[in-house]
């Protein structure tokens, strides 16, 4: 029997992103036919470097493309007979957002609308647009609304990249409830695996230092910050989970979908991660939620054991405190996160191990500093 992906016509926009390539690379090997948005070509392709050679994964169809040109997005959705977009394609970068206010709204608020447009116009049944959990803001001292985050919780960011994904999360929210589209939003605690070219998150920049004999460092007051870490390949399944389930989750005539009230907070979107609130009850118990710290001394463990360093946070820079999510409504349909902690950084260590030589030109900057 054929898979669900298969012959369907998929756009994934930041498709060179993190995410956005094992993202791909699953729709490939599912047989799905791939449209991929990139705004420019990078001398080092994620896909290429995910992509073992026995896999035979193949290739997308790559559009050079100007999400924020509406027409354009149209026309590809037209040319290639969209089906189904997963837009993943962001600023994503705390610290880049900070400093380039104005590009990060447009990028992230403005793409996502054009996006939703181009779907409502040409009536595409499967719409994925890619939150974050940090549109969550701080709920850590909340009393009504307390840890775990919960999909129908307050959206209080603060720094200039929450607040952008708060407004193209409500956005999507909105053409979800006026117009009917088939919109599902992801709001995931933080990803970690192979791929991640990012060197200003803590696991890659953590192993890198490593490798290469220097300390890892943390910035002052944030040792014992707790966050959630969910391996990529279980990212990517819950992203396809979702989309071949949202026919489901709307029902017939969106007979599902609430008219009004507390039960419309939220309902669109799903939170990635790993367990309950019941089960977060014991964070002792739960291996996938850690502090700053305790990534940094298992990584020391497998790597290199070198005394950590701290470092000055910017001074524009707002942290989050504690943060971790509910997964019951991802569990309610029908999908489980199955990678351990340990299992997910080990497979994560060997990778960049292997690639090392290739991204230390790339990592130089976050390795020496």
């Amino acid at each position: 029997m054929e898979k669900f992906w298969f012959g369907k016509r998929v756009l994934v926009t930041g498709a060179d992103g993190f995410v956005g390539a094992h993202l791909i690379k699953q729709l490939l090997m599912d047989k799905a036919v791939v449209v991929a948005t990139v705004r420019h070509h990078r001398p080092l392709s994620t896909l290429d470097l995910i992509a073992e050679p026995e896999e035979n994964v193949g290739k997308p169809d790559i559009e050079t493309c100007d999400l924020l040109d509406y027409q354009e997005i149209r026309r590809i959705c037209d040319r290639h007979q969209i089906d189904t977009i997963f837009h993943l394609a962001a600023t994503a970068i705390v610290s880049n957002a900070a400093n380039s206010p104005m590009s990060t709204i447009e990028n992230n608020v403005m793409t996502t609308l054009n996006l939703l447009e181009v779907a409502r116009i040409n009536n595409i049944p499967r719409v994925v647009i890619a939150s974050t959990d940090k549109a969550y803001g701080d709920h850590a001292t909340d009393e009504t609304e307390s840890l775990p985050y919960k999909e129908n919780y307050t959206l209080r960011g603060l720094d200039i990249y929450s607040a952008s994904k708060v407004c193209a999360d409500m956005i999507a929210q909105t053409y979800a409830f006026q117009f009917k589209l088939p919109v599902v939003i992801t709001r995931s605690c933080n990803i970690y695996g192979p791929g991640d070219l990012n060197f200003t998150r803590l696991i890659p920049r953590t192993i890198m230092r490593l490798i290469s004999g220097k300390a890892p460092v943390i910035n002052l007051g944030n040792e014992n910050v707790l966050r959630e870490y969910l391996y990529v390949k279980d990212v990517v399944n819950a992203y396809m989970h979702l989309a071949e389930n949202i026919e489901v989750f709307y029902g017939e005539q969106n007979k599902n979908m609430p008219i009004s009230g507390p039960g419309t907070y939220g309902w669109p979107a799903f939170n990635f991660c790993s367990y309950t609130a019941e089960e977060t009850k014991n964070l002792s118990s739960c291996e996938n939620i850690k502090s700053v710290k305790d990534v940094i001394t298992i990584l020391r463990k497998k790597v290199n054991d070198i005394e950590p360093i701290t470092i000055p946070k910017p001074a524009n820079f707002i942290e989050i405190p504690d943060q971790y999510l509910d997964c019951t409504k991802m569990r309610n349909l029908g999908f489980n996160s199955s990678t351990s902690f340990e299992t997910g950084v080990k497979e994560t260590i060997d990778w960049y191990t292997k690639h090392y030589d290739t991204l230390k030109i790339n990592a130089a900057k976050y390795i020496n500093s």
